[in-house]
């Protein structure tokens, strides 16, 4: 029963599955399911809907749309293809509402999926929010429980907050129309759905920029709309080498990812990128914000440079919705944004600029950040110089995943004989974030200090770091990261996890 009716596509963090393993049947019984959670369980009067790119979603926003307004409950839609970050800012304009996204990100074409958020942008995801969230979704569905039809039918209205979205992020930045005059920017999109805001509000500030793959083609003819596969955006890197532009921002297929490349095609690492600037975020909050959430991914060099700003860096584990309501939860206390080292960035966003008293939402906004990097970039070319010679003082085996589609309950083991191997060649094994959360990870570190403040320095010192975790976002997928300033300790203890990798590999068990 289980493989028919796809319980597999209800993730921690969202719902996604291939648009192929729902049939007809199974795509009513979802809708069912969404339609009574949010009445009955987060009891909301209205839900926006918004879409990004894909082939297969407009045909969900419909019936979600058709079985939300049998129920009562008033649809704010945008019909047509937008970023998750312009999602995020429209949930904003009505915080009453709830809010559903019919995107799944970087996947590929073949790929649906649901980003869900409560009133006052509160995230939905398994086992957090009303009723346990994604976990009631999923009981819902397997019970394939009907919603009763209401004697009033929602009303479905359009929305499209796209202006207003625009003119926030500029204001928020410190970004005003023509302050990025005489910088030369290349925009790559990769047939994603976050170009319109971007090239409005680089074209409005001035910049010179060059617009790959602007339009949303949810064939995504270049490639999967992920910028960490190099066949997507080694174009873009050639573009770049032979373009003479100061810098590069590459996003993925619902625009909540923002790599940052510079004139050579080379990606700065968001952690570095952060830490440049992080003095104009901690700005935004009059100073009175320092506690920052950094990746467990994070280059250790990059979080000494955050430090220096003055912040506190506290170690999060991965995960959108986790983030995000970690940063809510903390606002109060001083935490204020995050990033992931997939070029993920968070913050806890003023609903009113002007007017802090009216509170935060923790969401992602690649838009203020690509505008403030390109501030920060025209303001300080030379701190992105010395970013790129930390970077290559650095060596780094980027994640790398193993597959075990055929033994998925093999995966626990081989975190364990890694983590064992590492504890006995001496590695500092973190498995909590500092507040005593799981990191949901396992972070071995060699040569390392035990946190990141003030003026901590790695310089005169050898040291590796290596990440290890359970993909959330994938099925039955393993990742590991490796990173050093000594080639030869990169090398080493990547091999290490390669050669018991490789017996799982040679059982049949699994495969790179």
């Amino acid at each position: 029963m289980d493989d028919e009716l796809v319980l597999g596509m209800f993730k921690p963090y969202d719902i996604r599955t291939k648009a192929q393993n729902l049939s007809d049947t199974l795509k009513q019984r979802l809708y069912a399911a969404l339609a009574v959670y949010f009445r009955a369980s987060v009891k909301v009067g209205s839900v926006i809907i918004c879409r990004d790119a894909r082939l297969y979603v407009p045909d969900l926003v419909e019936g979600i749309s058709e079985a939300m307004q049998k129920t009562g409950i008033a649809v704010l839609v945008n019909p047509l293809p937008i970023s998750t970050c312009q999602f995020y800012y429209t949930c904003m304009q009505y915080q009453e509402a709830a809010g559903l996204m019919l995107t799944a990100s970087h996947n590929p074409r073949d790929y649906v999926g649901i980003k869900l958020m409560a009133p006052h942008l509160l995230p939905i995801a398994f086992g957090y929010g009303p009723d346990g969230g994604i976990e009631k979704i999923r009981q819902l569905y397997v019970d394939s429980t009907q919603p009763l039809v209401s004697q009033i039918r929602g009303k479905r209205m359009v929305v499209n907050e796209l202006d207003g979205y625009v003119s926030y992020s500029m204001a928020l930045a410190g970004v005003a129309p023509g302050d990025l005059s005489g910088l030369k920017v290349l925009l790559e999109f990769l047939s994603g759905s976050a170009g319109m805001e971007e090239a409005l509000a680089f074209q409005k500030a001035g910049a010179d920029v060059e617009l790959r793959n602007l339009v949303p083609n949810g064939f995504f003819p270049q490639g999967d709309p992920n910028p960490i596969i190099e066949r997507s955006i080694a174009p873009a890197r050639k573009a770049m080498r032979s373009g003479s532009y100061d810098l590069g921002f590459c996003f993925d297929g619902d625009g909540d990812r923002m790599d940052l490349m510079d004139g050579e095609g080379e990606q700065i690492v968001p952690g570095l990128n952060m830490s440049i600037i992080m003095p104009k975020l901690i700005a935004l909050y009059n100073g009175e914000k320092k506690d920052f959430y950094a990746d467990v991914k994070a280059i250790p060099a990059a979080l000494c440079e955050i430090a220096k700003t003055g912040v506190r860096v506290h170690i999060i584990r991965n995960g959108h919705s986790f983030i995000k309501a970690k940063l809510r939860e903390n606002e109060k206390k001083g935490y204020f944004a995050s990033e992931e080292e997939s070029a993920h960035y968070y913050i806890n966003l003023p609903y009113d600029i002007n007017d802090r008293t009216k509170g935060y939402a923790a969401v992602e906004s690649t838009l203020l950040f690509a505008l403030l990097t390109a501030r920060c970039w025209k303001e300080n070319p030379e701190a992105y110089q010395k970013a790129r010679e930390i970077q290559e003082s650095i060596y780094r085996e980027r994640e790398w995943p193993l597959f075990f589609e055929a033994a998925p309950e093999k995966m626990p083991q081989i975190l364990k004989k890694v983590e064992d191997r590492m504890r006995a060649l001496g590695a500092v094994v973190e498995k909590t974030m500092d507040d005593g959360s799981d990191l949901d990870a396992v972070l071995m570190r060699f040569g390392l200090p035990d946190n990141f403040e003030g003026e901590v320095s790695l310089e005169g010192k050898t040291w590796c770091q290596i990440a290890q975790r359970i993909s959330r976002s994938e099925d039955a997928m393993v990742r590991w990261e490796v990173v050093s300033n000594d080639k030869g300790l990169c090398s080493f203890y990547n091999s290490i996890i390669r050669s018991i990798a490789d017996t799982y590999v040679e059982a049949g068990l699994a495969h790179y």
